[in-house]
């Protein structure tokens, strides 16, 4: 019964190892991003450290206020948190396309992606949306499996056009900005929940082999049949990170030039980096996109090596989180969020070593970014929430 006791009246456990290795990351964040002043303008390096630190602290604050007010508030909110969100991406997408002065919007490098507030900072839509579609995914699936009479490939169909009836529509919003980073991560997390909510297996098998054919498709397209590739993606930014990925020494100063610099950064730090804030190589982004870059550039194989070890911690402790849950709605929403978690992890590391093409997709917890950040922190209330519940359980 105690499942339905209202979430403010029950007795709260701390997780504190959960709390721990949060706490970790933090550190480790504002140090990385402090490390990362040397690549940045001499006015923004010290903004953007008070700025990560100000951030971490209202995200833990967010998380405990929607602990305090229940995690009932995130589903029952998050539908209307979708059209706000959705109203903000047309915004965008009217700005860039219309060419109208919207207030608050500014052009970042060619893309509408970004709010801009005075003295607030920016605001990232997309990052919100991602989070809110996992929350809406869970909140389907829950009801579609109460009402499901059957397993069958039709009743799957049904699943995947619900979850569809919400993605496809603010993916394409992302796409027009345009975004390739966070439509990639929509995608996965919604792949994993489906894969996860109880339908045949077969689907993994069907949208693996479609996934793969893809990507190596791609990468065959690129080796053999280039102005067919070119065609095929309408040329632009999305072909060019395929150059800067497949050849980047060829095109080190063009459209390998991030790539390349990262390798250089990371390949010559050796076992514990290169002395204080040398700059060995012009890391881009470096507070964003390449921060594993600059870790490593300044702390070496021991510096990379503990960021993946301590992403690994936290991914390995939110998934015992959502084994060990009775709570249904709050372990499909955990899926898609560590499933997010791990693929943002991958990429991020992946690319900046030259194992996976550049997307844009930051490093979670780690990156600078209060939208991000934000974006995660206030779902993660779900973890701490799903914790506590089960030591209760076993209380009982």
């Amino acid at each position: 019964m105690h499942k339905f006791i209202n979430e403010s009246k029950r007795h709260f456990s701390m997780d504190y190892t959960l709390l721990t290795i949060m706490l970790v990351l933090a550190i480790t964040s504002v140090v990385s991003i402090y490390m990362a002043g040397p690549f940045l303008n001499a006015a923004e390096a010290n903004k953007v450290v008070i700025r990560q630190i100000v951030w971490f602290g209202i995200g833990f604050t967010a998380l405990f206020i929607t602990l305090k007010l229940g995690i009932d508030r995130l589903f029952s909110l998050s539908y209307l948190a979708y059209w706000f969100l959705m109203a903000c991406l047309v915004l965008l997408v009217i700005a860039r396309y219309t060419g109208l002065n919207i207030p608050f919007i500014t052009p970042i490098k060619g893309s509408y992606a970004w709010f801009q507030f005075p003295l607030f900072g920016s605001f990232q839509p997309s990052e919100f949306m991602k989070i809110v579609l996992v929350i809406i995914f869970a909140d389907i699936i829950e009801k579609h499996n109460q009402e499901k009479v059957e397993m069958s490939f039709k009743s799957d169909l049904h699943l995947m056009w619900k979850m569809a009836l919400y993605a496809v529509p603010a993916l394409i919003l992302n796409i027009l900005q345009p975004d390739t980073g966070i439509p990639i991560i929509i995608l996965v997390s919604l792949a994993i929940m489906f894969f996860l909510s109880g339908v045949r297996r077969e689907w993994f098998i069907i949208i693996m082999s479609l996934a793969l054919t893809l990507f190596f498709g791609i990468i065959y397209l690129y080796y053999y049949h280039q102005e067919f590739l070119n065609t095929l993606m309408g040329g632009g930014y999305r072909l060019d990170r395929f150059y800067g990925w497949l050849d980047f020494e060829e095109y080190s100063q063009t459209q390998g030039y991030q790539l390349f610099q990262s390798l250089l950064a990371v390949g010559t730090s050796g076992l514990t980096g290169h002395p204080y804030r040398t700059v060995v190589s012009l890391i881009p982004e470096a507070q964003t996109d390449f921060i594993f870059a600059v870790i490593s550039q300044n702390f070496g194989f021991v510096g990379g090596t503990f960021v993946i070890i301590t992403s690994f911690i936290l991914d390995i402790k939110l998934i015992l989180i959502t084994l060990y849950s009775n709570l249904n709605k709050e372990r499909y929403m955990m899926m898609g969020i560590v499933g997010m978690l791990m693929f943002q992890q991958f990429q991020n590391i992946g690319m900046i070593l030259g194992l996976l093409p550049i997307t844009g997709i930051t490093l979670p917890f780690v990156s600078y970014g209060g939208s991000s950040l934000l974006s995660y922190m206030i779902p993660l209330a779900a973890a701490f929430f799903m914790s506590s519940e089960t030591v209760n359980a076993h209380r009982h």
